[in-house]
Protein backbone atom coordinates (compact mmCIF):
# COMPACT_ATOMS: atom_id res chain seq x y z
CA UNK A 1 0.00 0.00 0.00
CA UNK A 2 3.24 2.56 0.97
CA UNK A 3 4.96 2.06 -2.54
CA UNK A 4 5.77 5.04 -4.31
CA UNK A 5 4.35 7.71 -1.49
CA UNK A 6 6.44 10.20 -0.03
CA UNK A 7 8.11 9.97 3.47
CA UNK A 8 5.27 11.69 6.15
CA UNK A 9 2.63 10.64 4.09
CA UNK A 10 1.39 8.18 6.26
CA UNK A 11 -1.60 8.78 8.87
CA UNK A 12 -1.96 5.57 10.04
CA UNK A 13 -1.82 1.77 9.39
CA UNK A 14 -5.26 0.30 9.20
CA UNK A 15 -4.24 -3.75 10.04
CA UNK A 16 -7.37 -6.54 8.98
CA UNK A 17 -8.19 -9.56 11.26
CA UNK A 18 -11.17 -12.28 9.75
CA UNK A 19 -11.69 -12.59 13.79
CA UNK A 20 -10.58 -15.80 14.14
CA UNK A 21 -12.37 -18.84 15.04
CA UNK A 22 -14.24 -16.97 17.77
CA UNK A 23 -14.79 -13.95 15.61
CA UNK A 24 -18.77 -14.55 16.54
CA UNK A 25 -18.60 -16.46 19.87
CA UNK A 26 -20.02 -14.21 23.17
CA UNK A 27 -17.87 -13.33 25.21
CA UNK A 28 -19.19 -15.73 28.03
CA UNK A 29 -19.11 -18.24 26.15
CA UNK A 30 -14.57 -18.19 25.61
CA UNK A 31 -13.71 -19.62 29.15
CA UNK A 32 -15.24 -22.99 27.50
CA UNK A 33 -13.05 -23.01 24.23
CA UNK A 34 -10.71 -25.97 24.13
CA UNK A 35 -7.79 -25.93 21.54
CA UNK A 36 -9.28 -27.97 18.97
CA UNK A 37 -12.08 -24.85 18.51
CA UNK A 38 -9.35 -22.97 18.23
CA UNK A 39 -8.07 -25.43 15.08
CA UNK A 40 -11.53 -24.61 13.47
CA UNK A 41 -10.42 -20.80 11.38
CA UNK A 42 -13.47 -19.65 9.18
CA UNK A 43 -11.12 -18.15 6.12
CA UNK A 44 -7.19 -19.74 6.28
CA UNK A 45 -5.78 -23.06 6.29
CA UNK A 46 -2.79 -22.43 8.47
CA UNK A 47 -0.23 -24.80 11.16
CA UNK A 48 -1.33 -24.91 14.90
CA UNK A 49 0.49 -22.12 15.65
CA UNK A 50 -0.43 -19.36 13.75
CA UNK A 51 -4.36 -20.69 13.54
CA UNK A 52 -4.37 -20.76 17.65
CA UNK A 53 -2.64 -17.26 17.46
CA UNK A 54 -5.72 -15.77 14.73
CA UNK A 55 -8.22 -17.20 17.20
CA UNK A 56 -6.50 -15.22 20.33
CA UNK A 57 -5.78 -12.04 17.72
CA UNK A 58 -2.11 -13.01 19.59
CA UNK A 59 -1.19 -12.80 16.24
CA UNK A 60 -2.51 -9.09 15.46
CA UNK A 61 -0.63 -8.04 18.70
CA UNK A 62 2.79 -8.90 17.07
CA UNK A 63 1.86 -7.38 13.58
CA UNK A 64 0.97 -4.03 15.35
CA UNK A 65 4.75 -4.36 16.80
CA UNK A 66 6.44 -5.21 13.26
CA UNK A 67 4.41 -2.18 11.79
CA UNK A 68 6.15 0.28 14.51
CA UNK A 69 9.29 -1.24 13.99
CA UNK A 70 9.17 -1.52 10.12
CA UNK A 71 7.31 1.63 9.22
CA UNK A 72 7.99 3.71 12.11
CA UNK A 73 4.52 4.26 12.88
CA UNK A 74 3.41 5.40 16.26
CA UNK A 75 0.95 2.81 17.92
CA UNK A 76 -1.19 5.00 18.13
CA UNK A 77 -1.61 5.29 14.72
CA UNK A 78 -1.80 1.10 13.87
CA UNK A 79 -5.53 0.09 14.16
CA UNK A 80 -6.92 -3.75 13.86
CA UNK A 81 -10.33 -3.87 12.15
CA UNK A 82 -12.49 -6.96 11.72
CA UNK A 83 -12.62 -8.21 8.37
CA UNK A 84 -14.48 -11.40 8.09
CA UNK A 85 -13.90 -11.73 4.05
CA UNK A 86 -10.39 -11.59 4.84
CA UNK A 87 -10.13 -9.64 0.76
CA UNK A 88 -8.38 -6.85 2.04
CA UNK A 89 -4.86 -7.23 3.39
CA UNK A 90 -4.19 -4.19 4.75
CA UNK A 91 -4.73 -0.39 4.37
CA UNK A 92 -2.93 2.78 5.28
CA UNK A 93 -4.84 6.29 5.57
CA UNK A 94 -2.72 9.42 3.83
CA UNK A 95 -2.56 12.88 5.33
CA UNK A 96 -4.93 14.07 3.07
CA UNK A 97 -7.22 11.35 4.58
CA UNK A 98 -7.14 8.81 1.35
CA UNK A 99 -6.80 4.84 2.72
CA UNK A 100 -4.96 3.04 0.27
CA UNK A 101 -6.14 -0.47 0.10
CA UNK A 102 -4.59 -3.94 -0.61
CA UNK A 103 -6.86 -6.30 -1.85
CA UNK A 104 -7.10 -10.09 -2.99
CA UNK A 105 -7.98 -13.45 -2.53
CA UNK A 106 -8.18 -14.59 1.36
CA UNK A 107 -4.78 -16.53 0.60
CA UNK A 108 -1.46 -15.14 1.56
CA UNK A 109 0.79 -16.61 -1.63
CA UNK A 110 0.59 -13.83 -3.49
CA UNK A 111 1.35 -11.07 -0.83
CA UNK A 112 4.22 -13.37 0.40
CA UNK A 113 5.35 -13.57 -3.23
CA UNK A 114 5.47 -9.39 -3.55
CA UNK A 115 7.54 -9.18 -0.27
CA UNK A 116 9.79 -11.58 -1.53
CA UNK A 117 10.49 -9.82 -4.60
CA UNK A 118 9.42 -6.47 -4.08
CA UNK A 119 9.51 -3.90 -5.65
CA UNK A 120 8.97 -5.96 -8.59
CA UNK A 121 5.35 -7.20 -9.28
CA UNK A 122 5.98 -11.09 -10.71
CA UNK A 123 3.87 -13.32 -12.40
CA UNK A 124 3.89 -16.66 -10.84
CA UNK A 125 1.73 -19.56 -13.17
CA UNK A 126 1.42 -21.37 -9.72
CA UNK A 127 -1.15 -18.27 -7.88
CA UNK A 128 -4.05 -18.14 -10.12
CA UNK A 129 -7.52 -17.22 -9.23
CA UNK A 130 -10.94 -15.54 -10.67
CA UNK A 131 -10.86 -11.94 -11.01
CA UNK A 132 -12.46 -10.68 -7.75
CA UNK A 133 -16.47 -10.03 -7.76
CA UNK A 134 -16.59 -6.62 -5.55
CA UNK A 135 -20.19 -6.27 -6.06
Amino acid sequence: CIQGLPEGALRRIILTASGGAFRDLPVEKLKEVKVADALKHPNWNMGKKITVDSATLFNKGLEVIEAHYLFGAEYDDIEIVIHPQSIIHSMVETQDSSVLAQLGWPDMRLPILYTLSWPERIYCSEITWPRLDLC
